[in-house]
């Protein structure tokens, strides 16, 4: 995820046109930093009373404290682990946080970048990059509060049918600890390969 050097402005919130396979609506085509880029209603499985709207806007400066806030609350748990106390975990963090930025700024320079918002709320990040061979996940994170409501299946169906439409796989590297292992094997990922660290991970039409 590269740093970013342009704000943008809301523009009116628009449906998304076009549906995938399974009538899931699929992303529209890439808009201006800060601009809404489609929007799509659910209804949440811890509440199956309430339906919730989901939309989605590129990612602006303003959005970097909401950025840093949502990668701390999905890496702190096994540094706790460690015995750190929470000044210590924070600024470990925030340097590893740095560090990525750096590294996604070199290495996905053609990603999309969005906020997932909820009734209007940011609720996560999604960053995709579609390159001639595959379909890339570069991030895709939520907070704590909105995990575990089927927004992290939605997304991630949404994209697989995308993956089914143009033929291409999804790939992903992922930290060896994070919980969404267990959810991507679900839907049909698969480990390609492993480090100390890390699972690479695909999933094919």
């Amino acid at each position: 995820m590269a740093p970013h050097k342009q704000s943008g402005r809301l523009r009116t919130q628009r449906p998304i046109a076009s549906t995938t396979p399974s009538g899931l609506p699929a992303w529209g085509p890439r808009s201006a930093r800060g601009s809404e880029t489609g929007s799509i209603r659910i209804t949440l499985m811890n509440d199956a009373a309430k339906a919730s709207s989901i939309s989605f806007r590129t990612v602006t400066p303003e959005d970097e404290e909401f950025l840093l806030k949502l990668y701390k609350s999905s890496r702190g748990e096994d540094l706790r682990g460690l015995a750190w106390s929470e000044e210590r975990i924070s600024g470990f963090l925030e340097m590893q946080y740095e560090a990525r930025q750096r590294l996604h700024e070199d290495d996905y320079q053609n990603a999309t970048d969005e906020i997932v918002l909820l009734d209007g709320k940011p609720a996560g990040h999604l960053s995709i990059e579609r390159r001639e061979d595959e379909i890339r996940f570069v991030d895709i994170a939520l907070l704590p509060e909105n995990r575990r409501a089927g927004i992290g299946t939605l997304l991630i169906r949404r994209l697989q049918d995308e993956a089914r439409g143009v033929s291409k796989p999804l790939r992903l590297q992922l930290i060896r600890f994070n919980r969404a292992v267990t959810l991507l094997e679900r839907l049909g990922f698969v480990r390609t390969s492993e480090t100390g660290t890390h699972f690479q991970m695909e999933w094919v039409p």
